[in-house]
């Protein structure tokens, strides 16, 4: 996941998704890290799903756990009405 990490920082967000797509899609980190791809996307909505399920397959994910609250936090703060102009 380093290698992920790695993307996401520099901002290479498309390669940092193909790294992501070949790895196995049912490990909780490989979720979490979806999670956190999407929220660098600004798509809070489909982060949250991600953080979900990452603990859906393993309750104790403390980094998703952490993460699905500050991604929920970020969606109930926004205000659509703000981005319809």
């Amino acid at each position: 996941m380093e290698r992920f990490v790695d993307l996401l920082q520099e901002g290479k967000l498309t390669e940092a998704e193909e790294f992501l797509q070949n790895l196995d899609q049912a490990n909780d980190n490989v979720l979490y890290c979806w999670g956190r791809l999407y929220s660098r996307k600004g798509d809070e909505a489909k982060a949250i799903s991600y953080y979900a399920k990452a603990l859906e397959v393993y309750p104790n994910n403390e980094e998703a756990r952490v993460r699905l609250e500050i991604a929920r936090e970020i969606l109930s703060f926004r205000d659509a009405n703000l981005y319809n102009h």
